[in-house]
């Protein structure tokens, strides 16, 4: 599939985010993840020098259900790529960091979110909140059905987020908070250095949903 998606700044406190948009959309579900986000060419200070690998690799666990994720696309303030998305037996999950270990891929981000998602005219919103770290913004997004002309899904996003007085981030200022969620002290993994027992003593709530 092709998601369409941009992100935004939330403006206020992220509780009173979400009491409008509990008022003027349609509340969803909550999710609760913990993301191991691969880096392929191992870590880097900043995101800009890596703008040329459009493949987005992760293994991630939302509400006690494991997935393997692969988006492909240029990414930054605003998306448009192809996701693929295959469940993983969560039995299996440690089994699937291993593999992609002994394929070279042992270095990356742990990325650990609560999400309120919403619904407003088609589009889902996912208000994303960072566990120990003082960031927060909103993803809006569509999935554009085949043949279906991608720019136009955008300008329609763009337009309901502002119906919604929802202020879309600037490019720079997204690849900066990209850069202070992947450097943050602690939230790095090395399998070189590691096994993924180590997060699960660390995040075990996120493992067992």
């Amino acid at each position: 599939m092709m998601e369409v998606e941009v992100r935004g700044k939330i403006s206020g406190s992220f509780d009173e985010a979400l009491s409008m948009m509990h008022e003027k959309t349609k509340f969803v579900k909550t999710k609760k993840r913990i993301s191991l986000i691969y880096l392929r060419n191992g870590f880097v200070k900043d995101v800009r020098s890596i703008r040329d690998d459009h493949v987005d690799l992760r293994v991630r666990i939302t509400n006690g259900q494991a997935t393997l994720v692969m988006k492909h696309g240029a990414w930054g303030g605003s998306d448009v790529r192809r996701e693929i998305e295959i469940p993983i037996e969560n039995e299996k999950f440690e089994d699937t960091v291993e593999l992609l270990h002994i394929l070279g891929l042992s270095q990356g981000v742990i990325s650990v979110t609560e999400t309120n998602v919403f619904d407003y005219k088609g589009v889902e919103f996912a208000f994303v909140k960072y566990a120990n770290q003082d960031v927060n913004y909103f993803e809006a997004e569509k999935i554009a059905k085949k043949g279906q002309d991608t720019n136009a899904v955008m300008k329609e996003i763009e337009l309901v987020c502002k119906e919604l007085d929802l202020k879309l981030i600037p490019e720079e200022e997204m690849l900066d908070i990209m850069n202070l969620t992947n450097n943050a002290p602690g939230m790095q993994f090395d399998f070189t250095k590691m096994d993924i027992g180590d997060v699960r003593k660390r995040f075990g709530e996120y493992f067992n949903g």
